[in-house]
C-alpha cells in the first residue's frame, strides 16, 4: 500500500458569505482543471478573508499550511486553512480555482471528556465528541454530537440511518510493512451539512441519493498524520470510502446460477475461474476499518465456461444477511450475490478443465448456506475455498491480519491480504503472474448471465 494520508475533505456550508467582485488573475482555461497560480490563489483568499473574520483569528491562521481539495474535477476547491493553534480548530472556504470563494465557517472537533487524542492512535475505538461548526465571525455556532462514529438526534438517540450510509466518524487502522498498527479517526462532513451547496451529487454511486454524496473522509489534522509540507499551495484529492451494505443486496438461487453450465457442451470447451479482490479505499491495501462501520472491502469469483459461440459467466460473492452496524463477531446467517459489474483492484485467473469446473460449482452449492463470520469466515474465506479445491498442493495463501474492533485478535482472511498476495507474486515473477490482473485505480468485471430455468 501506498499510505496516503493527506486525502482531506471537510465539507460544510451553513454560512454564506457574500463578497463583492475583485478582479480575476486567471484566464478561464487556466482554472478549468488545477490551480496553475497558487501565491496568486492564496492572495485572493486573504483579500476576501481579512474583513470576514477578526484579526485576531486571521493572525493565527497558518497559510503555510494551506491544503486546497480539488473537487468536481477541479470546478470547485475545498480550502483547509489549519489556525497555528488548531485546538483542532480549522477554516473551510469553498471557492474556483482562482481563489474566489461563496461558503465559509470554522470547524472545531472536540472528543469527548476524559479522551486523550494521543491515546486513540493505538488502539480501536469508536469515536464520542462533538463537531462544532461557526461562522467566519463567530458570532453563532451548530454543536454536533457525535456517539459511537454516528450523529445524535434530537431525541439524545444514536442516529442510525436505514439503508446504505456510512458513518459521520470511521475509525481506520494502517498496518504498514513492520505489522504494527495505528488507529486514527477520520471525519465525513459532508453528510452533516449541505452537500447540494457544491453543485456536486452522487446519483446513486457509494449507497448515496441525488441530494447527497457519501464516502469523502478526512483526518482531522492531516499534518498529525504523516503529510509533509513542500511549500506554496498543496492540492489533494478527496480519499473516497467505498460502501456497499449488504441488506441492499438481493440473495440468488445458486442452483439456477450454476445450471446455466450445463446448457453448454463440456466437450472442447475452455472453463475458468477468477478471484476478485475489491479494496475499501483504492490503492490503500493497508487501510482496515472496524466492519461494524465502515466497508471491509469485497472478495469474489467470476466462473466462466465458453464453447464456440456460447458463453457464460457469473459472478458470484458471499455476505452476510444483515448491514454491517447490526454485526458482532459472531456467526449469523449468509446469502450469494450476484456481483455483476463489481468494482475491483486486482484479481488472478485460473483456466479449468470441465471436470475442474464441475468440482468448483459443486463446491459452491455445498458452502451456499454457511454461516457468515467477519473475523473466521468472511467473503475471502469462502472465495479462497473455492478457488482452493483445484489447486491441490498449490493452495493460494495470503497474509492475515487481526481486525479493528476484533478484541479477541483472531487474524483473519481479508480483500487487503489477498491484494497484497496477488502484487507479491507479481513483484517476484511468480509463474502465474501472467494470469494477474491489477487494475490500477480501479476496474469492473463484466455482466453475469443470470438464472437459467
Amino acid at each position: 500500500m501506498k499510505n496516503t494520508l493527506i486525502a482531506t475533505l471537510f465539507l460544510l456550508f451553513i454560512i454564506s458569505c457574500k463578497k463583492n467582485e475583485i478582479t480575476a488573475t486567471l484566464t478561464n482555461s487556466q482554472e478549468s482543471n488545477s490551480i496553475q497560480y497558487r501565491d496568486q490563489y492564496l492572495t485572493n483568499v486573504k483579500k476576501y478573508l481579512i474583513d470576514s473574520i477578526s484579526a485576531v483569528d486571521y493572525r493565527n491562521i497558518d497559510f503555510n499550511k494551506a491544503i486546497a481539495i480539488k473537487f468536481d474535477s477541479g470546478r470547485i476547491f475545498l480550502l483547509r486553512l489549519q489556525f497555528k493553534k488548531p485546538d483542532n480548530e480549522f477554516i473551510l472556504l469553498k471557492t474556483d480555482a482562482s481563489g474566489h470563494w461563496t461558503k465559509g465557517m470554522i470547524l472545531n472537533i472536540k472528543y469527548a471528556k476524559g479522551i486523550q487524542q494521543n491515546e486513540l492512535v493505538k488502539k480501536p475505538h469508536s469515536f464520542n465528541g462533538n463537531i462544532i461548526v461557526s461562522s467566519l465571525n463567530r458570532k453563532g455556532n451548530n454543536n454536533f454530537q457525535i456517539r459511537n462514529g454516528f450523529r445524535k438526534d434530537s431525541t439524545k438517540n444514536p442516529v442510525l440511518p436505514s439503508g446504505n450510509t456510512l458513518p459521520d466518524v470511521v475509525v481506520t487502522a494502517y498496518i504498514p510493512p513492520s505489522g504494527s498498527i495505528s488507529y486514527a479517526d477520520w471525519y465525513n462532513l459532508l453528510d452533516l451539512y449541505a452537500p447540494a451547496e457544491l453543485g456536486i451529487y452522487d446519483y446513486g454511486n457509494n449507497g448515496g441519493s441525488s441530494n447527497s454524496y457519501y464516502g469523502y473522509y478526512s483526518p482531522t489534522d492531516p499534518y498529525s498524520y504523516g503529510y509533509q509540507h513542500g511549500g506554496g499551495l498543496a492540492i489533494a484529492d478527496p480519499k473516497e470510502i467505498e460502501y456497499e451494505d449488504p441488506q441492499s443486496l438481493s440473495d440468488i438461487s445458486i442452483y439456477d446460477y450454476m445450471k446455466c453450465f450445463d446448457n453448454i457442451p463440456d466437450e472442447g470447451a475452455a472453463c475458468s475461474i477468477e478471484i476478485f479482490s475489491d479494496l475499501p479505499v483504492n490503492g490503500e491495501p493497508n487501510t482496515f476499518f472496524n466492519w461494524q462501520d465502515g466497508s471491509p472491502g469485497h472478495t469474489f469469483l467470476q466462473i466462466k465456461k465458453t464453447n464456440g459461440s456460447e458463453s457464460i459467466q457469473q459472478n458470484i460473492g458471499f455476505y452476510p444477511d444483515q448491514g454491517w452496524k447490526t454485526l458482532l463477531y459472531t456467526p449469523v446467517a449468509s446469502k450469494l450475490v450476484d456481483n455483476g459489474e463489481h468494482k475491483f483492484n486486482a484479481s488472478l485467473k485460473m483456466n479449468l478443465t470441465s471436470v475442474q469446473l464441475h468440482s468448483v460449482i459443486t463446491e459452491i452449492e455445498n458452502l451456499s448456506n454457511s454461516s457468515y463470520d467477519m473475523d473466521q469466515y468472511n467473503c475471502t474465506d469462502f472465495a479462497l475455498q473455492v478457488f482452493n479445491t483445484v489447486r491441490p498442493g498449490n493452495e493460494l495463501t495470503i497474509p492475515l491480519y487481526v481486525l479493528p474492533g476484533n478484541t479477541s485478535s483472531i487474524k483473519s482472511k481479508t480483500p487487503q491480504g489477498l491484494y497484497q498476495q496477488l502484487m507479491n507474486m507479481m513483484e517476484e515473477g511468480n509463474s502465474e503472474s501472467a494470469n494477474i490482473t491489477y487494475a490500477g485505480f480501479c476496474g469492473y468485471v463484466g455482466g453475469s448471465k443470470g438464472p437459467c430455468n
